[in-house]
Order: structure tokens, then C-alpha cells, then sequence
């Protein structure tokens, strides 16, 4: 009975620790990650490339974990930091395009309490994944609402740039671009910690942002005046979250591939509108492949290994 006193911290620090991987976890799934370690090291590229970014990412997850644990929502889906990553992505997103005050802070934490139980909802009664239909929801409800309840907008130089076609650097920009961060060198790391854990999804993000870069490459010579690499960001980024999505799902290459075409022509699309589409031609191309497919054939082998390394 005297064992009580040391069970308590012993407790409290398991709780702490599973808390911390929860939240790592829903940072690094906005890479279709649930790994603690690619969630820190995207933290870290967020601090070097603009600390807010950083806090914006650490403010919505935790809004968002934090919900799911006290509403009581499965463990494991916690864990796999599926109620965090729509939240923290948000965090960034805000943060990339809104000056930092408290307006925008109560955007954050009421984005990730509510986004939480939007996900609890996907999840218990929808087919199709959420992927992050909410953080376009939130971005595009940002633009229409957030002059009115305090937002202000960043200045156009102090907002994430645009990507270069420079064949050696714009994978890796684009990459980094997934969380707003404009730097090629802090998007190398964030595509060596992707690969690093699981080297398939680092080759076909790699092949993604091949496929957007030689489809502005192409478009640019054939059509200069529509000015497409206006879209290289948005056709690099949408491209790579397409080529993630559908392997995570286990979707045959082909299809990988035709999704991410699929990607780039809705970027085109919404981009000659002028609608800002952030990483909705991703949601749209990978539900319809999910969609009009069913997963390929794994080895249970492979399966087992996936798991393992979840």
C-alpha cells in the first residue's frame, strides 16, 4: 500500500509522454506520417523558417488533442494524431497569411476545438478520409470572416514565396510548402525525414513534384501567355499530397499517377478563376480515386511491416 506515492509520477509522466506523442504524431501526419519524429522536425523547420509558424502549429494541434482526450475520443486514433493535423495545419496557415495578435489566436484555438469533433464525425460515419478539407474550410472562412472578428493580413513580402523551376531546387521547396515553409534547404530535411521513415513515400513524393514540375515545365513552352508557373507552388504541393494520399491508401501506381494529373488540372482550373485553393485540388483528386478504385493487393508481409513502423 505504501507503493501508491511512487505509481503517481510514474503515471503522470506516461500521461505527459503519450500527450507529447499524440501531438508530435498530428503534426507530422499533415505529411501522412504518424511519427513523433517527422512532426518534430517539421516543428523545427516551422521555428527556422518563422517561429509563429511554429506556434501556430503547436496551438492548433494542442487545441485539437486536447479536445479529442477530453471528449473521450478513441486512444488509438489520438495516437495516430488524427484529430491534430487538420488543426496544426491550420496553425500554420493562419499564421503564414494573418499578423500575429489575439484575434488570430482565438482563430487558432476555436479552429482546433471544432475540428476535433468534425474529425470524430469523418471518422465514425464517413467512407472517405477527411484528408484536410478542413483546414481549406477554415483558410477560405478566414478570407470571408476575419477582417470583420480582427484579422489583418500580412503584408505580401512577409507571406510564404512562391517556388523557382530550377530542376535541383523546386521538389524540395514544394515539399516544404506542404507547411508554408518557403526555404529549399529546410524542405530538403522535411523530405529527408519523410523518406526516413518510410523511403517509398519519400520516392513518390519526389516523383510527385517531378510530374507537377515538368507539367509547368511543358505548359510554360506550349502556352507562355497563360502564365502557369504562377501555379508552382500550388500544382507542387497538391501534386505530392495526391502521391501520398493514394499510396497511404494503397492505391496502384497508375492510379497515384493519374490522381496527381488530375491535381494539376483543378489547380489550373481554380488558379484561371482566381479562387484560392490552397490544398483543395488534393481533397478532390484523391476522394475520386478512392472513389472509383479499391485498394491494391499488399503482401501481409508488408502489411505487418507498415504497421509496425506506424
Amino acid at each position: 500500500m505504501f507503493s501508491q506515492p511512487t505509481d503517481l509520477p510514474t503515471r503522470l509522466q506516461n500521461t505527459v509522454l503519450s500527450l507529447l506523442q499524440s501531438l508530435l504524431a498530428g503534426i507530422g501526419q499533415i505529411y501522412f506520417q504518424a511519427a513523433p519524429l517527422t512532426g518534430a522536425v517539421l516543428l523545427l523547420c516551422l521555428y527556422l523558417s518563422r517561429p509563429v509558424l511554429a506556434l501556430g502549429c503547436l496551438l492548433g494541434a494542442i487545441a485539437a488533442t486536447a479536445t479529442a482526450c477530453v471528449a473521450g475520443f478513441p486512444r488509438e486514433q489520438r495516437q495516430q494524431g488524427l484529430y491534430g493535423f487538420n488543426a496544426a495545419l491550420s496553425g500554420i496557415g493562419l499564421c503564414s497569411f494573418y499578423q500575429f495578435e489575439p484575434a488570430l489566436l482565438a482563430w487558432i484555438v476555436l479552429a482546433g476545438v471544432l475540428m476535433a469533433f468534425v474529425t470524430h464525425a469523418f471518422l465514425r460515419w464517413c467512407k472517405l478520409p477527411a484528408l484536410t478539407l478542413q483546414f481549406v474550410s477554415l483558410m477560405l472562412l478566414a478570407a470571408v470572416f476575419g477582417p470583420q472578428s480582427g484579422l489583418h493580413g500580412l503584408p505580401p513580402l512577409q507571406m510564404s514565396g512562391t517556388c523557382s523551376l530550377a530542376l535541383l531546387n523546386y521538389p524540395f521547396c514544394v515539399t516544404g510548402q506542404i507547411g508554408f515553409i518557403s526555404s529549399v534547404p529546410l524542405g530538403m530535411l522535411m523530405w529527408t525525414a519523410l523518406a526516413h521513415h518510410r523511403w517509398h513515400l519519400g520516392a513518390w513524393a519526389l516523383l510527385g513534384a517531378l510530374i507537377a514540375w515538368y507539367a509547368l515545365v511543358l505548359g510554360n513552352s506550349l502556352w507562355p501567355q497563360a502564365y502557369i508557373t504562377t501555379q508552382a507552388a500550388g500544382m507542387g504541393t497538391n501534386c505530392i499530397l495526391v502521391m501520398l494520399g493514394l499510396s497511404v491508401h494503397q492505391r496502384a501506381w497508375p492510379l497515384r499517377v493519374l490522381g496527381s494529373g488530375f491535381s494539376i488540372v483543378l489547380c489550373l482550373v481554380f488558379g484561371t478563376m482566381a479562387l484560392p485553393y490552397f490544398t483543395l485540388p488534393f481533397v478532390l483528386a484523391t476522394w475520386t480515386v478512392l472513389l472509383l478504385s479499391r485498394p491494391s493487393r499488399v503482401p501481409e508481409s508488408l502489411l505487418k511491416s507498415r504497421r509496425a513502423r506506424a
